[in-house]
């Protein structure tokens, strides 16, 4: 009984951030504004290039974290599942 409480209590901290998405499209907007401006004015140089990389790198690895803490509260939401299940049974 222990570790359903536990399960419980770790997915009532975890908040899904709305404000992230409208970040991450900002930066993407941002990303693709800069790429645009630099091709039309003069071309990419290394400077540029590694401006845009950066940003590229920072929304892949953002997007793998989220992921990885969605799977997480998925986890946990399958197996507080399986043990209100398992209680289920027990009631006669």
């Amino acid at each position: 009984m222990r570790s359903v409480s536990a399960g419980v209590c770790a997915l009532s901290h975890i908040e899904p951030n709305k404000n992230m998405l409208a970040i991450r499209i900002y930066i993407a907007a941002l990303t693709l504004i800069f790429l645009v401006l630099v091709i039309a004015n003069r071309g990419v140089g290394l400077l540029e290039a590694v401006v845009i990389t950066c940003a590229l790198v920072y929304l892949i690895l953002d997007a793998r974290t989220d992921l990885q803490l969605s799977r997480g509260e998925f986890r946990l939401l399958q197996q507080l599942e399986q043990r209100v299940s398992e209680l289920r049974r027990q009631i006669p």
